[in-house]
């Protein structure tokens, strides 16, 4: 079975959303990125806050100090953290101006060097993955660092569609994960562009990859999990989503979010909220208001306000099909009685 696996996006893969994607039980869930420099430096405390962790969650990390990075592997591991990735892809500015994330590509060796140290102090139980991209400016390397990965003994790698150069412009590129996919034996996981059942569907069947992450797709839709397993089982997806589904998450999501911060308003799950409503028609003032608000209640009531909506128009929707209905009964009936006269 192919794995669908839910990447580290800083600011949306939280402790609320995180718990609601286990839900839809994709086969691998991370947490936002964490920085080993800011490992290095805080304390427990401060790092129980910023790496809340959920039973079974992956955590990928990004740096370049070798010592600061295995200490950091070492110390999620003894988290009871059973995955941990290193992060070669992230194409942020702040990001590779620090030699970091997708900065590495270019230095294969480098990324050698760190894979082989971190599994040489990690627990045989404990996995080592990496993510790329496809290289820096051009297409580099991508061949080399995945071979690197199989020779060093990583669970798997993912591979990003892009150049850090391109950023999230343009498309990704499926040819270079096929090609990785291709020319070694450890997993490989697809990543790039996956915004709909049939696009998982195309991309594996194209790349043969063994599985995909998903990133911006799940943004207010972690039912795109759902309609890629239906797609991958049945060739369709049987089970669409409704616009009374997404209200319905959107309260939910509000509600576990106030639970999880103990009633505390977190201003980031007005984000969410805009993403759930995203494409509904008749949205815009309610996602208008809703950003102006801290108080989940109040949020909670246009929501609530919004499904009555819907749930009038519906109604009015099926009334004016019954009456077309029984306006083509009475029409046929007519015609019969003519035909027979």
């Amino acid at each position: 079975m192919k794995k669908i696996y839910i990447a580290p996006i800083a600011g949306v893969t939280d402790y609320t959303f995180r718990g609601i994607l286990e839900d839809f039980k994709p086969d691998l869930i991370f947490t936002e990125m964490v920085s080993v420099n800011a490992l290095s430096v805080l304390n427990d405390k401060t790092i129980s806050k910023i790496l809340k962790l959920r039973e079974g969650n992956a955590v990928q990390i990004f740096g370049e100090d070798i010592e600061k990075i295995k200490a950091s592997a070492k110390y999620i591991e003894n988290l009871g953290v059973k995955h941990i990735n290193l992060n070669c892809g992230c194409p942020m500015k702040k990001i590779v101006n620090c030699g970091y994330g997708a900065a590495l590509v270019r230095e294969p060796e480098k990324i050698k060097r760190i894979l082989s140290e971190i599994k040489s102090l990690l627990n045989d139980d404990t996995k080592l993955s990496v993510k790329i991209r496809i290289g820096y400016k051009e297409p580099e390397n991508y061949v080399q660092i995945a071979k690197i990965a199989e020779e060093i003994g990583c669970d798997h790698i993912t591979v990003h569609g892009r150049t850090r150069e391109q950023l999230y412009s343009g498309k990704a590129d499926w040819k270079y994960i096929k090609e990785v996919k291709d020319n070694i034996s450890i997993p490989v996981i697809g990543n790039g562009d996956i915004f709909t059942g049939e696009d998982a569907l195309e991309k594996i069947s194209y790349s043969n990859v063994d599985g995909v992450m998903l990133a911006r797709g799940i943004f207010g839709n972690p039912w795109l999990i759902r309609d890629i397993r239906e797609i991958l089982k049945y060739g369709e997806i049987k089970t669409p989503t409704t616009k009374e589904d997404k209200i319905n998450m959107a309260i939910e999501h509000l509600k576990r979010t106030r639970v999880d911060n103990d009633n505390k308003f977190i201003f980031d799950v007005r984000k969410h909220i805009s993403w759930y409503l995203k494409g509904i028609k008749n949205c815009a003032e309610a996602k208008r208001k809703i950003n102006t608000i801290s108080d989940y209640d109040e949020i909670i009531k246009i929501l609530n306000d919004k499904k009555i909506y819907f749930a009038e128009e519906n109604n009015e929707f099926d009334e004016e099909i019954q009456r077309m209905q029984v306006k083509g009964v009475t029409r046929l009936i007519n015609n019969v009685f003519m035909n027979i006269k």
